[in-house]
């Protein structure tokens, strides 16, 4: 009972904040077009929101409740709100607002038996980093004297308050070391919502490092950079001998994420279409390859990888598994793989730069690559074909197509 008064008191809190905000600020007069920001950036992730979100419901409506769906949408609509959004405030509110239906789905839909433990963990995820946000936030606006993110300048002296949103929004997205509740919470959460944390949520703290903390960046956090790399390097060893398919991804994520980090340095803070196209590729992978999951553990009822095998049992099972697998992989000619190009040759001349994508590059690729085989040989059956392959297999589809042509489409 005590979750759910937590959760319906932070609905309730959260609603009434934005209410509160949106009347001190149409009381104010300012211009409501100075709310919203169109760019390239929030091009590209509302594409990722609306490929994710569209696409899992709508193919997948007859195994999603009502109740899912219309949490989903909710969390969806407050995505692309965000991404949008040029105001401080309303940029809290419909951050916290998306990432509660989530939460409220993990309690609701999970069938594991731990879901308690990592909706804790999810929830103190939430709130030991929201009302640091807001107060912080706000102490930006009173000093910027407006809340408009596009009309702040900070002198030297305000460095350390970008610093400090910064390990907020470093705490969000997660990079190391507040990595931890994002395997738990995956673990416990179902396809769908797994989807969702991985596909576009991570992107929204990616977001607020972009939007709020970009000129402190270059100056303080070369060193962090620096663990956030090694760091991201044994993400990917420890997802090779990860034998839960939902952690092991997880924790790939993990790995994946430092490259918009260290994309932000490579690039500089004025070119950021690559970082987030970078990201679209990614939330569509993670997607794609959670639907996979999906599927695989409805036909075997297990997510150990050794025993998830038995159901790759048929061509369309094993031309879905191949394609899921190697665009984790990067493999040409797939969004990450153009990105990482583009990324690898802005780096050549840094040392540090280069061998960092020469071992990410190598590593990153062995490790789907060596799933994918152990998947494939010795299988027990090539012929028999499952009817809940064909019904995943066009919203399966979709997410091949766009990760692989998404180059050309945008």
């Amino acid at each position: 009972m005590s979750n759910w008064w937590i959760y319906g008191c932070c609905w309730c809190l959260s609603l009434l904040f934005i209410a509160v905000s949106v009347v001190l600020y149409s009381v104010c007069s300012v211009n409501w077009l100075g709310l919203l920001v169109f760019d390239g950036v929030s091009f590209y992730l509302s594409v990722l929101v609306f490929l994710l979100g569209c696409c899992s419901i709508v193919f997948n409506l007859s195994s999603v409740s009502r109740v899912s769906v219309w949490m989903l949408v909710l969390s969806l609509f407050f995505s692309v709100a965000c991404f949008h959004v040029n105001h401080s405030v309303l940029f809290w509110c419909f951050y916290e607002l998306a990432m509660l239906p989530l939460l409220y789905l993990l309690f609701r839909d999970s069938p594991y038996s731990e879901r308690f433990v990592a909706g804790w963990y999810f929830s103190g995820y939430l709130l030991l980093t929201s009302l640091p946000l807001i107060l912080v936030l706000s102490y930006m606006s009173f000093v910027g004297q407006t809340p408009v993110i596009s009309q702040w300048g900070f002198a030297g002296s305000h460095y350390w308050v970008l610093v400090l949103l910064g390990a907020i929004f470093f705490t969000k997205v997660p990079l190391c070391p507040f990595h931890t509740w994002l395997p738990i919470v995956h673990a416990e959460a179902t396809s769908i919502v797994s989807t969702c944390l991985s596909g576009y949520i991570m992107k929204l703290g990616v977001l607020g490092v972009f939007r709020f903390v970009a000129p402190a960046m270059g100056a303080t956090c070369g060193g962090y950079l620096t663990v956030c790399c090694v760091a991201g390097l044994m993400f990917l060893l420890a997802a090779a001998v990860e034998l839960d398919g939902k952690r092991w991804l997880a924790v790939l994520s993990l790995s994946h994420i430092v490259i918009p980090f260290l994309g932000f340095f490579v690039c500089g803070w004025d070119n950021p279409h690559i970082i987030f196209f970078y990201s679209l590729g990614h939330g569509v992978a993670a997607g794609l390859v959670f639907g996979l999951l999906w599927v695989l553990y409805n036909q075997t009822n297990t997510r150990n990888w050794v025993l998830v095998k038995g159901g790759v049992n048929g061509r369309l099972s094993v031309l879905l598994v191949v394609f899921g697998l190697l665009t984790l992989s990067s493999f040409p000619p797939t969004i990450q793989f153009f990105s990482e190009v583009s990324l690898l040759t802005t780096s050549v001349g840094v040392v540090f730069y280069s061998c960092f994508w020469y071992l990410y590059l190598f590593v990153g690729g062995l490790v789907p690559l060596a799933l994918c085989g152990l998947l494939l040989i010795r299988t027990e059956t090539v012929e028999d074909q499952s009817l809940s392959w064909h019904g995943f297999g066009v919203y399966l589809l979709v997410y091949i197509v766009w990760v692989s042509g998404g180059v050309f489409f945008l």
